[in-house]
């Protein structure tokens, strides 16, 4: 089907080319090459070459539009069917718990139900992600501090030796809340990953104002012109895409939130958002 179409394409490109010629050739021929003559043929071209474009255009985009379409129709039908059977399980491990006493199997049901809620973390990841796309995702008010929390409690199987200090402030803002608490998960998981062993993680609400601080490895000024870069790593051998902090700046770029970091190599990095912007009460809106 691709060849086929690349055929059709170049044989009406060589057509039009052929046309486009003869028409030049006859008019030059009959009347000569001049400034009056050269602005009629072009002229009488313009028309053709548009619709060379147009034909050209259609061809070549209409089976990437037509593809993008299915593949946005099945993401949707997926998720809609995931639904289901994250409910059995959920509504069958509920029922299991409730009747086991045994405290090695009340383990093993309870990481299943564990399982469970990180498919259901991944199906709203990707249905927020198709909204954002489409430009449906709404923004609603939440607590800054809710956000915090709820990723403190995530990195709890992933930190390891490293300790979370965090004193809970509230502060109350309108913005898109998932993309907010991806934002921080991205945050609290780097100040995790380039830490040092037995290192610390400060989080704090200071003002309008969210801080993460790390003990960690710091950053040179090469690696700072660089972090937000989509798939950028400064450790190849690191886990990960290098797309957290990209996502941390599109979030602030969406919501105008100012980003101030302060690094050092061997002692640690910072990072200051701004949240006054979406801060609910005191709300200094930029346009």
């Amino acid at each position: 089907m691709k060849q086929r179409q690349i055929f059709k394409v170049l044989l009406f490109y060589v057509a039009t080319f052929i046309a486009m010629a003869g028409v030049m050739w006859v008019v030059f021929e009959n009347f000569g090459y001049t400034d009056e003559n050269f602005a009629v043929v072009t002229l009488m071209l313009l028309p053709l070459a548009l619709l060379f474009g147009y034909i050209l255009s259609k061809v070549a985009l209409e089976p990437l539009f037509i593809t993008n379409e299915l593949l946005d129709r099945l993401l949707k039908d997926t998720l809609h069917e995931l639904n289901i059977p994250l409910s059995t399980i959920f509504a069958n491990v509920g029922m299991l718990l409730k009747k086991e006493a045994d405290p090695k199997r009340r383990t093993r049901l309870e990481r299943i139900e564990k399982a469970g809620h990180n498919l259901q973390e991944l199906y709203e990841d990707l249905d927020y992600f198709i909204k954002k796309e489409i430009g449906t995702v709404e923004r609603e008010r939440f607590d800054l501090c809710e956000a915090v929390e709820k990723s403190i409690q995530k990195m709890e199987d992933v930190k390891g030796d490293i300790s979370i200090q965090y004193t809970p402030k509230s502060l109350s803002v309108r913005a898109d809340r998932r993309g907010c608490q991806k934002a921080v998960d991205n945050l609290l998981s780097n100040a995790i990953k380039y830490n040092r062993p037995g290192g610390r993680v400060f989080v704090a609400i200071e003002g309008q104002q969210l801080v993460v601080a790390d003990t960690g490895v710091g950053m040179d000024e090469t690696t700072l012109f660089h972090i937000f870069d989509r798939y950028y790593q400064r450790d190849l051998n690191a886990s990960g895409y290098g797309i957290g902090l990209h996502i941390v700046k599109s979030f602030c770029d969406e919501h105008h939130i100012g980003i101030d970091i302060a690094s050092k190599v061997g002692e640690g990095t910072t990072f200051r958002l701004d949240f006054g912007s979406v801060a609910e009460g005191e709300r200094n809106e930029k346009p």
